[in-house]
């Protein structure tokens, strides 16, 4: 047989096993028979671990690399020199009066001293024994307007050292120190009470697993990211990455996209972290010493309900991180505007600069985008050129703002007693910081009755206060 006839037997052999195949799913009837497929693999967010933000990187670069640019990254982050931004070697001491509660050197002077040896950081301060140590730092927290301290005990248990450093300031201040505390008093830095763990681990870094051996009394602590992490706002991400590499189906059911959720669920992403309260689960196994609850909400995961995780605590000390239950309380809340409706997560970074706050807009823009007026008036009217935050958002706790809204009349400072009791909207601002409480609500008295019909009357008709007046004098 020639090349000739061999090359065309071959293409036609060939054709004809391409037509015979499917025959051969014909049953003798001539009837198609059923095809037998294996079970699909039932793969959901249910029991996935965690693997790290690293993990993520391979296919969500764009959003890991806006991630790396957020605060949420730097949350704690190793103490370096390219990370501890406090003064450790001229402005390093913080020199406190002893509480007068204290069982020992009540009303003394005690003082806390941060120094540098070879690239290593350390606190000398008081420890639970009553006498002064070094301390080597392991970890910083924040890194934008104050910075915490963080050194590990010899059985695992991480603590924050009782000084903290106000960057807008460039001051030191006690942090459950012996200015306020004192060993043992349950409250004081090195207590069991104030364990990282139990206070605030799983609010800093992701995937936080606690570790302690109560047989031990220690801990082995461990986390995949410092920070927090693509997982603590997506979930565990084990199983997303099987379903992408693996079985190649099922990858949005394997994760959570938090701008998918109800509105309000959404928003609980952001609460687990941006709330104050205690988690509805007791700590287990525990000891004399320990906190009887986390501070955090603990089994918490993103898309879950946080109300069944986390319990509002109105006693905290601090108020730290208020804003999820004040924005509960707000307007905003009711109209279903969220924390994503003004701040960013990934569009921060490599496509905008990042700002302090990680909202979409600056300044009164993103105020202004969804609040338009057309008439100035009353208060408005004499602060066109102020701020919306400045009024509506003054700083309540600490360097935090509020998060309901709304404007804090100097009257609730002057009922309360002062504004270091009550701070209000009016008194934050330079031009009124020392301004009587008195003069300044006598000044919103007059804005809001420049712009009232004239005459005006609160209560009755102007002969009836006339009577009043001709009343009182006699």
């Amino acid at each position: 047989m020639n090349s000739f006839k061999l090359l065309f037997l071959k293409k036609h052999v060939s054709w004809v096993f391409i037509f015979v195949l499917p025959l051969a799913t014909l049953s003798c009837s001539g009837e198609p028979e059923h095809e037998t497929r294996a079970p699909a693999t039932e793969i959901s967010v249910a029991h996935a671990e965690y693997v790290g933000s690293e993990k993520c990187k391979a296919c969500h670069w764009r959003e890991h690399d806006s991630w790396k640019h957020t605060l949420h990254s730097k949350m704690v982050q190793r103490a370096d020199d390219t990370t501890v931004i406090a003064d450790f070697e001229r402005n390093n001491a913080l020199i406190v009066t002893v509480t007068g509660e204290a069982p020992k050197l009540a009303g003394t002077e005690a003082a806390t001293r941060m120094h540098k040896k070879g690239d290593k950081y350390y606190v000398t301060t008081t420890g639970p024994d009553w006498e002064s140590h070094d301390y080597e730092i392991t970890n910083v927290i924040g890194i934008n307007m104050r910075q915490n301290y963080v050194t590990k005990f010899p059985n695992g248990a991480l603590h924050v050292l009782p000084v903290e450093w106000d960057a807008t300031t460039g001051k030191w201040l006690d942090f459950y120190g012996l200015e306020t505390n004192y060993p043992g008093d349950g409250n004081y830095w090195s207590d069991s009470a104030r364990i990282w763990q139990f206070k605030c681990g799983s609010c800093h870094v992701t995937g936080m697993k606690t570790g302690y051996d109560p047989d031990k009394d220690a801990f082995s602590t461990t986390w995949v990211d410092m920070g927090i992490g693509c997982e603590a706002c997506h979930g565990p991400g084990s199983n997303h990455i099987k379903a992408a590499k693996e079985i190649f189906d099922k990858e949005k059911e394997t994760i959570v996209n938090p701008a998918k959720l109800p509105w309000r669920l959404r928003a609980m992403v952001c609460g687990q972290c941006h709330n104050w309260g205690w988690s509805t689960a007791e700590i287990s196994p525990t000891r004399d010493g320990f906190p009887k609850r986390y501070a955090y909400p603990y089994g918490y995961l993103p898309g879950k309900s946080l109300n069944l995780y986390y319990v509002k605590n109105p006693t905290d000390d601090r108020k730290h991180h208020q804003q999820y239950n004040e924005w509960q309380a707000s307007s905003h809340s009711g109209a279903g505007i969220m924390c994503t409706s003004c701040h960013g997560v990934h569009e921060e970074g490599a496509h905008k600069s990042p700002n302090k706050s990680q909202t979409r807009m600056t300044g009164n823009l993103l105020c202004t985008k969804c609040h338009k007026t057309i008439r100035q008036r009353a208060a408005h009217r004499i602060h066109t050129f102020g701020s919306c935050v400045a009024c509506h958002m003054p700083q309540t706790v600490g360097h935090e703002r509020s998060h309901n809204f709304q404007f804090i009349s100097p009257e609730k400072s002057l009922l309360a007693g002062g504004v270091d009791k009550q701070p209000n909207s009016c008194s934050g601002c330079h031009y009124h910081k020392e301004t009587p409480l008195k003069n300044l609500v006598e000044f919103l008295d007059a804005a809001k009755k420049a712009d009232m019909p004239k005459p005006y009357f609160v209560h009755g008709s102007q002969n009836e206060e006339k009577d009043e007046e001709e009343d009182e004098g006699r």
